[in-house]
């Protein structure tokens, strides 16, 4: 318990000395892979993400971000249109007094996938999510973002005719935005 105290403290005493909030914006394409009882199923998205972060982008930082997705396959319903998601994410960028950052995030999420059934028009669903990439500063106050993210999504059970079914799937995405500091 010692020990877990120490880290909050010296987390917070990080983030506290040199931090700032942003805000970013990125654009990114998804590959998601469905599984649900014996069959898979496949989508390529297109993906927006609007950001708020308050650290450093050579320490630590926590970030709120919410993404819109628009799905281009049919698996759970014949228009399965959009999905919204809320994640909080905790960074850790490095610095190698290179030109660029490295980072790696990790988090979880949650939001809904508008789906066109008679039982419901939302399937909610739950995420955790695993990133890296690169921050490419361009002054004190702007950089551009790179990155890779992983999220392995569980939805909420839905009504077949019979039966409840449990979709689960994996995300991989490559995205790339921009962040403003101040």
């Amino acid at each position: 318990m010692k020990k877990i105290i120490l880290f909050f403290v010296l987390l917070y005493s990080s983030l506290y000395s040199d931090a700032k909030i942003y805000f970013g914006a990125n654009y990114g394409l998804h590959y998601e892979t469905f599984e649900a009882k014996a069959q898979k199923a496949y989508s390529n998205t297109n993906a927006l993400g609007l950001k708020v972060g308050y650290g450093n982008r050579d320490d630590y930082a926590f970030e709120f971000s919410l993404d819109a997705t628009k799905n281009e396959a049919n698996v759970i319903s014949e228009n399965d249109s959009q999905k919204y998601a809320l994640n909080i994410e905790l960074l850790k960028a490095f610095d190698f007094d290179l030109f660029f950052n490295p980072f790696v995030k990790i988090g979880f999420g949650a939001g809904y996938l508008s789906v066109d059934r008679e039982t419901a028009s939302t399937i909610n669903f739950g995420s955790f999510n695993f990133g890296t990439g690169i921050f490419i500063p361009l002054s004190e106050s702007t950089d551009i973002e790179l990155g890779y993210i992983y999220k392995s999504i569980s939805y909420e059970k839905f009504n077949l005719l019979d039966e409840k079914a449990e979709l689960q799937s994996s995300q991989h995405g490559a995205y790339a935005g921009f962040n403003f500091r101040f």
